[in-house]
């Protein structure tokens, strides 16, 4: 099993297992990532990035697979943590750093007005 470390924003580094999408994901905690190989480099880059409490169940149909293959992922990036508040810290640094590009938000959201207490309307997105 290989490893591979990336640093957040916060200067913290957060070390990764590199695992097949095929493997026996384990009943665990942890934030994922569903990485490609960067050719020639030894390293990988992240196309999408998540936080969940059951990685075993959150790997048996992950709507964002498809997507994340389609853009050259070939491998899930594990770092097992069993508090929330630390999963949630380490999502939101490396997001800060790596920006993998399915976590970017919608930019083709249409904008909707929608009628607010004392009739004034108020601008939402609808994605």
């Amino acid at each position: 099993m290989s490893t591979v470390i990336f640093r957040g924003a916060s200067g913290r580094l957060h070390k990764f297992t590199v695992l097949r999408p095929g493997a026996r994901f384990p009943q665990a905690a942890a934030v994922y990532a569903f990485a490609r190989p960067v050719a020639g480099a030894g390293a990988w880059a992240p196309v999408f990035l998540s936080r969940t409490a059951n990685l075993q169940a959150r790997m048996a149909r992950h709507e964002q697979w498809d997507a994340a293959m389609r853009l050259g992922a070939t491998h899930v990036l594990v770092h097992q943590r069993e508090e929330r508040d630390v999963r949630e810290f380490v999502e939101a640094d490396l997001l800060a750093t790596l920006k993998p590009v399915l976590n970017a938000p919608v930019l083709d959201a249409e904008p909707v007005v929608e009628e607010v207490e004392f009739g004034r309307p108020r601008l939402v997105w609808a994605a």
